[in-house]
Order: structure tokens, then C-alpha cells, then sequence
């Protein structure tokens, strides 16, 4: 499978998630279903790390979406968690420091008390998916073949189920089946190029959702 085919099925099973959250009163097949789009999506933010032409405004398009989506989110539901887009924007801060770490060794002690920064700051500041979260598209980041980015990944997926299973949270270990799924992935980016689609398909999506709810 492409990276178009997995996105998609990653954009699709978010708006069951979301749909199964905000219309539906949180819906637990529909939360199911949607364990699978977070793992999928943390993986191609690491691709897209990789193969991004400009990863200064790879992680500005990132950021700013995800603040513009934070303020509309605290508008509508006050007290929202950080949104998941705030999530990878650390995530590729985190792994722009750990290539220069991997070039040079001057980087290193900056990349961890980065990572340590992001620790603390996870313990007392609500953001999607936490500090496992965060960390997940940075496991691929190490490898550049891609037996070892499929294996890294999963091990860091693996972390975040455990932390979630520790903290009561079972139903994350679904998403372990994304991993399977990117067993499937064939390297290629897929014959139609949709990146602008996936960007404004978050806030359009959860737009959408709040609107019907609304008027439910």
C-alpha cells in the first residue's frame, strides 16, 4: 500500500473516532475503530520528516494549523486538552534535534535535555497522547532502512500501549494493529498528491462534527 492508502485510512478512522466522541456520546466501537489513526498518522509525520524539502515550514504548517485548531477547540469545549497537531509540532522539533545529534555529538546534550523538557512539561500539561505520543515518530527517525523504521516504530507504539494500559487505558492496545498494516506499506508516496487535503481535513472534520452536534 501507498502512503495515500494509509492516510486515508487514518483520515477515515479519525472521523469515526471523532464522530463516535462528539456526536455520538462516545461511542466505544466508533472509539475502536479510531485507535488505529493516531499510530498511522505518527508514522508519516516521521516520513515526512524525512523527505520534506523545508522542515522549517514543515513544522510552521504543523504549529500554527494546530494552534489555529486550539483556540477554536477551547472556544467550543474550554478546558480542551492540547490538540494532537500540538503534539507532532514536538515531535519534529524533537527529531530535527536528534539528526543534528547524529551528525554532531555537540547536538546530543541538547536533544536529550530537550527530551527531558518534554518529559516534565507532559506531567503537568495535557496533551494528546502524552509524552509517548510524542516520542513515537522519533523511533522510525533513527533508521533509514525500512525493516528498521517498521521495527523501531513498533516497539515505540508498543511503549505507548503499555503507559496507556498502566494508566487504565486498554483500549489504546488496538492500536497496535496499525503496525501491521504498515507491514503493507510499500515506501511509495501514491499516484495522487492530496498533502493540502490532509491538512485542512482536521479542522474541516471536527468543524463538521461540533456543527452537528450543535444542532443535535
Amino acid at each position: 500500500m501507498s502512503a495515500l492508502v494509509l492516510k486515508l485510512i487514518a483520515a477515515f478512522t479519525m472521523l469515526i473516532d471523532h464522530a463516535g466522541l462528539i456526536v455520538f456520546g462516545n461511542a466505544l466501537w466508533m472509539r475502536t475503530v479510531g485507535r488505529l489513526a493516531f499510530p498511522l498518522y505518527a508514522f508519516f509525520i516521521a516520513e515526512g520528516f524525512r523527505y520534506t524539502k523545508s522542515r522549517r515550514r514543515y513544522f510552521l504548517t504543523i504549529f500554527l494549523l494546530g494552534v489555529f485548531c486550539q483556540a477554536v477547540a477551547w472556544i467550543v469545549e474550554p478546558g480542551e486538552i492540547l490538540n494532537v497537531l500540538l503534539t507532532f509540532s514536538v515531535s519534529i522539533a524533537l527529531m530535527a534535534l536528534l539528526e543534528k545529534a547524529k551528525e554532531e555529538p555537540l547536538y546530543f546534550a541538547a536533544f536529550m535535555a530537550a527530551l527531558a523538557a518534554t518529559f516534565f512539561f507532559c506531567r503537568y500539561v495535557d496533551i494528546d497522547y502524552g509524552f509517548f505520543g510524542i516520542i513515537l515518530p522519533l523511533f522510525p527517525a533513527f533508521f533509514t532502512d525500512r525493516r528498521w523504521r517498521h521495527g523501531a516504530f513498533s516497539l515505540g507504539l508498543l511503549l505507548l500501549c503499555a503507559n496507556s494500559a498502566l494508566k487504565g487505558n486498554y483500549l489504546q492496545s488496538v492500536s497496535l494493529l496499525s503496525a501491521l498494516l504498515l507491514l503493507f506499506y510499500n515506501g511509495e508516496r501514491g499516484r495522487y498528491k492530496m498533502k493540502y487535503f490532509f491538512y485542512v481535513f482536521y479542522p474541516l472534520h471536527l468543524a463538521l462534527l461540533w456543527g452537528i452536534a450543535y444542532l443535535m
